[in-house]
């Protein structure tokens, strides 16, 4: 196989007749296998390498830019697992490459896709997406939470594959959150979305802007939206109004690596509200929330804390 025309699928400028070939050359034996995944990889390490040296990662279909400015690019390198995985359907028709992006606790990332989507992923977060969009729909895979700035294109529909459910765009921007398969919510600020439940597809709401949906009780319900403060994470921020201390700390251990534990039942009940700079850093937030609710802290092996 010629390595120009693998290079030619990998930018998004292979013809149908490409594909194709390329198609019966992967399903010949394993060992061709092995060698797309290979060149696949070394494609886009060159790729990235050239983003940073010419600083125009907007020209690039796969871009990744750090949301915290203080992290430079070859951190993120380190920190983010990046993976790429080849699909072809049972009828040998489509061959499709997917991108995986997964981020860990402590990490934020921006990054834009083929079509001109910004994708901002939060801590712990993981999205499968196609190098590029060539068929009738632009799909992805999102476990966690992201925010997205969908490309309109208004014959091509958006879906983001989340959990139980299945976000349906044409040009929008909303928030997904789906970590578990049985937590979900949508929040919309610009556009219009279809929600359904993909596990009774017959079921499903229609987003007006400023409106959220969750996933309760295996039901999805509508409400509105009357603080957009929480959805500021992708600039690196903790906002919260009126939560629970269990609830903030939950937020905080994504966006520290932590563990927190809280051992007294009577934190339960006690709502918080505010505003932290995720460079703050963990001591200075709970010292802060100390000067109200006079709780003690005590940090164990290093990625533990204990609240009493």
């Amino acid at each position: 196989m010629d390595k120009k025309l693998l290079y030619k699928m990998f930018e998004g400028r292979a013809t149908d007749q490409d594909i194709t070939q390329i198609r019966k050359w992967v399903n010949e034996n394993k060992h061709n296998r092995v060698i797309l995944s290979n060149e696949r990889k070394l494609f886009d390490v060159i790729q990235f390498n050239e983003s940073k040296e010419k600083a125009v990662s907007h020209t690039k279909k796969i871009s990744f830019r750090a949301i915290a400015a203080s992290v430079a690019a070859a951190i993120i390198t380190i920190f983010i697992l990046y993976g790429v995985s080849y699909l072809v359907d049972e009828n040998a028709t489509t061959f499709v490459a997917y991108n995986t992006v997964t981020v860990p606790a402590g990490q934020r990332v921006e990054l834009q896709l083929a079509d001109g989507t910004h994708v901002w992923l939060n801590a712990l977060s993981k999205i499968s997406y196609p190098v590029s969009f060539n068929g009738k729909k632009r799909e992805v895979f999102l476990k966690g939470e992201a925010l997205f700035d969908v490309a309109k294109e208004k014959n091509k529909k958006f879906i983001v594959h989340a959990g139980h459910c299945d976000v349906e765009v044409l040009g929008t921007l909303f928030n997904v959150e789906a970590y578990k398969d049985n937590e979900f919510s949508t929040a919309l600020m610009r556009g219009s979305v279809k929600v359904t439940d993909n596990r009774n597809p017959d079921k499903y709401v229609l987003l007006k802007p400023n409106n959220l949906v969750n996933l309760t009780n295996g039901k999805l319900v509508v409400s509105q939206i009357t603080d957009l403060n929480p959805y500021t994470w992708k600039d690196g921020l903790i906002t919260f109004k009126n939560i629970s201390l269990r609830d903030l700390m939950k937020k905080i251990e994504r966006n520290y690596g932590l563990t927190i534990v809280i051992e007294n039942s009577k934190w339960d009940h006690y709502a918080c509200s505010g505003k932290f700079r995720v460079s703050d850093g963990i001591e200075e937030i709970l010292k802060a929330l100390q000067q109200d609710a006079h709780f003690t802290y005590e940090r164990e092996n290093g990625n533990e804390i204990h609240i009493r």
